[in-house]
């Protein structure tokens, strides 16, 4: 489903650090300005280390989600689905929580007419746990045809990106969180599925911020055009 190309749309990101690091929701917004595509209002409801339970019990992104007619909702639950600890290793829990927070979730943003993406996080891959990473990105798929949403697949982006170029840096110190190139590929995709077309003019910024609340200046980190380039057409093929 593609965006009306006049008509101003919002996007409500609800998660943890993967969808407010490096300010994902204003890079997306920024992509749809550069690209004279639409005008995009977003916003989040977030919580380091959260899962869709903890955002769903807590209440506050629920009343966030029913203050307005928000168009798309983003739902990205914790990258180890609250996974355990085996031999010193965090690794994916069992996704069944995920499955029933996101689905109550779903409900409530049907209710408003609004569409769900889920944000698959590029988790695992960074800190070579590629096993990890393709559970993860089952559950996602299992969920996405109950809810018939949007898909977000960036572990699958990153996997992707990374074997052709094993050397571009896509991830933070921690080898979990993306870095400013990382999130820009994660932006990529999302214009992508929203827009179903490509950039009129190719954005060659992103963000560097750890902030849970976006911040109103942000500080840019410039992207090479080759770069770019390689990153949105890795983009292009989800």
């Amino acid at each position: 489903m593609s965006v009306n190309q006049k008509k101003e749309i919002s996007i409500l990101f609800i998660g943890n650090s993967f969808s407010y690091y490096n300010a994902l929701p204003k890079l997306v917004a920024y992509f749809a300005k550069a690209s004279d595509s639409a005008r995009l209002t977003t916003d989040g409801a977030f919580r380091g280390g959260a899962t869709l339970k903890i955002l769903w019990d807590e209440g506050g992104a629920l009343k966030k989600l029913r203050s307005r007619s928000w168009d798309y909702v983003v739902l990205q639950e914790k990258g180890r689905l609250g996974g355990i600890v085996k031999n010193g290793v965090v690794h994916v829990a069992n996704p069944r929580s995920f499955f029933m927070y996101a689905t109550k979730f779903d409900k409530e943003i049907k209710k408003i007419g609004a569409k769900t993406i889920l944000y698959c996080p590029p988790a695992f891959l960074g800190v070579g746990l590629p096993e990890d990473a393709n559970k993860l990105g089952a559950a996602y798929s299992r969920l996405l045809k109950k809810l018939n949403a949007i898909m977000i697949p960036s572990g699958l982006a990153f996997a992707i990106a990374l074997r052709k170029r094993p050397s571009l840096l896509l991830y933070e110190a921690d080898g979990q969180h993306p870095n400013p190139a990382g999130t820009y590929l994660i932006a990529s995709m999302f214009y992508r599925k929203l827009f179903h077309k490509k950039a009129k003019q190719l954005p060659l910024l992103s963000y560097t911020s750890h902030s849970e609340r976006l911040p109103k200046k942000l500080k840019k980190i410039r992207i090479s055009e080759t770069d770019a380039q390689f990153l949105w057409s890795i983009a292009n093929q989800l």
